[in-house]
């Protein structure tokens, strides 16, 4: 199952002096190329996306507010700045989330060196994040008649608040969220939710983790997962927790992957959060997740 990546001509958005670390995605594009050697063939543009896209999950009203780079409650919510070239590029992650996953169900795996922007909900957003990226993806796979059944396992340190409650009446989407129980946001009801207890090690995550799919996987066949990596469940992490390791981090990675590989379902990767105390180190662990699927080959 080839690994395909998906990376946008402007990779880094300029928000200014701020805890989420946008300098990531440009690192790590750049050390996809230089460690893995990554061939053109499996190196993606991330394609446009539409305001019909937006409209499929996001109100109209809202969509309204993005295209004008409004200052409204709705946008205020973000927790960015609320300019145009600033939403630009999260809109931007929504395109690339569509490309994603079209390489997933053409070629097994779409990596996104982006996205997993899972707190924007229906109407407005939150937590760093303008707009679902992955919700506007399933969405236009189904417009498309790709997909059927979606399963989207978001193993970032927040609940994919935004994620669930966009998808809380979708039987055809199975939301699962492993997070710290005690930390943002407000949760919502995902289809299954694993509150931890702060400072939870490596094992005891990974064996609960373990418990969670085998109990999804007797009762939820999808025709598409889709993998938000985030590594901010790791113990060094700033809005974080947790107390995972890096070598933690691989082993989750792993495990998730093989076990859907494993199966040949496509597979769709997105980066979520990581808040490491600087962009290289957080870059680094995302390295770990690349590592990982570059082994499934």
């Amino acid at each position: 199952m080839p690994v395909h990546y998906v990376h946008h001509p402007q990779p880094t958005i300029d928000i200014g002096p701020h805890v989420f670390p946008v300098e990531k995605y440009g690192i790590l594009c750049e050390r996809i190329r230089s460690e893995v050697g990554v061939e053109d063939a499996r190196w993606h543009e991330a394609g446009p996306v539409e305001r019909a896209d937006l409209e499929r999950v996001h109100s109209t009203a809202y969509v309204d507010d993005l295209m004008n780079a409004r200052i409204s409650a709705a946008t205020m919510r973000s927790e960015l700045p609320v300019r145009e070239d600033v939403i630009s590029g999260f809109l931007a992650m929504a395109g690339g989330a569509i490309t994603t996953a079209r390489l997933a169900l053409e070629h097994g795996v779409g990596f996104h060196v982006g996205g997993g922007l899972h707190h924007a909900f229906a109407d407005h957003a939150e937590g760093f994040c303008y707009v679902n990226d992955v919700a506007v993806a399933i969405a236009r796979m189904r417009y498309e008649g790709r997909v059927g059944r979606v399963l989207v396992v978001d193993v970032d340190v927040h609940q994919g608040n935004g994620t669930a409650a966009i998808f809380a009446d979708d039987p055809e989407t199975f939301t699962y969220s492993i997070h710290q129980e005690n930390n943002y946001p407000i949760k919502e009801r995902s289809d299954l939710d694993r509150g931890l207890p702060d400072r939870i090690e490596d094992e005891a995550y990974l064996a609960l983790l373990a418990e969670d799919l085998d109990r999804i996987d007797a009762h939820f066949e999808p025709d598409l997962v889709w993998y938000l990596a985030g590594v901010d469940p790791y113990e060094r992490d700033q809005l974080g927790g947790l107390w995972l390791t890096a070598e933690g981090l691989r082993r989750r990675d792993a495990f998730v992957l093989e076990r859907y590989a494993g199966r040949g379902l496509p597979i769709a990767i997105s980066l979520a959060g990581g808040y490491a105390p600087s962009p290289q180190e957080t870059a680094e662990l995302h390295m770990g997740t690349v590592r990982v699927a570059e082994e499934l080959v």
